[in-house]
């Protein structure tokens, strides 16, 4: 069977993991992570998994299931409490507690494992070597998240504002800043259509 094709048009990295449960904000989500495996196809999609460390992950899925089995849980916690954090700061509501405990707590592990790296006169920051396994996923995942959250960008972060709660998340980058569908080619143009359809029957 052919892997799923993941999206990552978002405009960052933690929205695109938030948006990996399609329909986030109706009432029947449709759930794209629906394994751990899957979990690792989407870090290989993202270039958070290299060939080799992802066949890493997936010898761990065979011979420790039990855990495994919790590192997914885990990681579907962590993406429902990002998905949370920045969907109810676009809907100006309170953003829950446990959620920010939780993302602060990934970010200090995260923290842990970056370093200033040198190329000629320029320094960059990279991702200690002895970061492994789920964490390639996570940790990266939970730092954008903060990064985005501290930056001036998080004023442009919006939530698909279709009325069957598609809740796509994503980073406006439109020339007025108006945009407010995933896309004008799906929940857009339904909207669209809709506000036609009202103006011809009023």
């Amino acid at each position: 069977m052919s892997e799923r094709k993941y999206d990552f048009d978002a405009g960052d990295l933690s929205l695109d993991f938030a948006n990996t449960n399609n329909w986030h904000g109706g009432d029947h989500p449709v759930e794209m992570l629906g394994s751990y495996l899957a979990l690792l196809t989407w870090g290989k999609q993202a270039g958070l998994l290299t060939p080799e460390a992802a066949k890493r992950l997936q010898e761990l899925a065979q011979a420790q299931p039990i855990k495994v089995d919790h590192l997914y849980e885990r990681a579907i916690q962590v993406r429902e409490a990002i998905y949370r954090i920045f969907s109810r700061r676009y809907a100006g509501k309170p953003i829950p507690k446990a959620d920010l405990v939780l993302l602060n707590s990934l970010v200090r592990e995260a923290m842990t494992h970056r370093q200033l790296v040198q190329s000629n006169d320029e320094f960059n920051w990279a991702w200690t070597p002895d970061m492994d396994g789920i964490n390639l996923i996570l940790l990266p995942v939970a730092f954008a998240a903060a990064h985005l959250l501290a930056s001036p960008m998080i004023s442009r972060v919006r939530e698909c504002e279709d009325d069957r709660g598609c809740g796509y998340l994503f980073i406006d980058l439109s020339k007025n800043h108006s945009r407010r569908w995933c896309s004008m080619e799906s929940c857009g143009n339904r909207a669209k259509a809709r506000r036609h359809y009202s103006r011809t029957q009023a």
